[in-house]
């Protein structure tokens, strides 16, 4: 059995190689210059690096390419088919193409013409909700840095990792109260709940901390976003990343970028007694 500062020290190395990737998606990634960021050796990198996130390097990079290039032909109408090919790190659009078709059982051109409504995954009914698209702010958010623990899958055992988390941030670095954040990396039209990845995050407000096991260090973007204020329970959050994603966007002036959804809580119902949330919902967009 592995020793608990063993098992710290590889989740925080992979964590760092994690959010490297999916800062330099559309750069070259090669085995060993991941390698070198998580100080392991290729072999034992590859090893570790399965074991923790479940899956080959390669096929991480791959699938989480193909994951931003789906959401960008959907969201991003502007954009060239060889262009997003490029930005998500594909070396060719042919290559492109065919990995899309093998993912996605549509070509990348077939996906963009509807065919992505196909794909919606069945195991879950989005609830219905009027969303008050008047109430939508166009904010510049600065640039947060924060401290962030990784969840794997859309349901009630999010509430453990917050406390995890939460408990985690005051014992080893005493951060008491902090303001709290969430990124849905995941599109809840495409991907399936138990795949959907959650990113609990608090900002750090200026706090030097070291990153510790599960916990890792990065920033959320700062730029231009679409924002609403939205009070609801649990699963009306994915209600309401459907409605602005899939309504509101293609309506606006706007586009969509490549980063993901992110929320500012006020109430976080994994901590609330009655699972009610009162949030500020941003998507980061362009002008078109």
């Amino acid at each position: 059995m592995k020793k608990p500062d063993t098992n710290n020290e590889h989740r925080q190395r992979i964590n760092e190689v994690q959010y490297h990737i999916y800062k330099y998606l559309s750069m070259k990634l090669t085995i060993e210059d991941l390698a070198k960021i998580s100080s392991y050796s290729p072999y034992h990198f590859q090893r570790i690096f399965k074991e923790i996130t479940g899956k080959s390097v390669t096929n991480y990079i791959k699938d989480l390419r193909l994951y931003c290039a789906a959401n960008l032909l959907i969201f991003n109408p502007t954009s060239s088919i060889t262009n997003i090919a490029y930005n998500c790190g594909f070396k060719s659009s042919a290559t492109f193409s065919n990995e899309f078709k093998k993912a996605y059982n549509y070509s990348p051109n077939e996906w963009r013409k509807e065919k992505h409504k196909n794909h919606t995954p069945k195991e879950y009914e989005l609830k219905e909700r009027k969303i008050d698209f008047s109430k939508i702010e166009i904010k510049k958010i600065p640039e947060t840095s924060i401290a962030y623990m990784r969840h794997m899958g859309f349901d009630k055992t999010i509430k453990k990792g917050w406390q995890k988390f939460l408990y985690l941030l005051e014992e080893e670095f005493d951060i008491k109260n902090p303001t709290m954040l969430a990124v849905h990396h995941s599109n809840p039209n495409i991907t399936a709940l138990e795949d959907y990845r959650y990113i609990a995050c608090v900002d750090l407000e200026g706090k030097k901390i070291e990153p510790k096991g599960d916990i890792g260090l990065c920033s959320i973007k700062g730029g231009l976003y679409a924002t609403i204020r939205f009070q609801g329970v649990c699963e009306d959050v994915l209600t309401l990343y459907q409605k602005m994603y899939y309504q509101w966007i293609p309506s606006s002036e706007f586009e969509a970028l490549e980063g993901s959804a992110s929320v500012l809580y006020y109430k976080n119902n994994y901590l609330d007694p009655n699972d009610e949330f009162d949030i500020e919902f941003r998507v980061p967009v362009k002008y078109k």
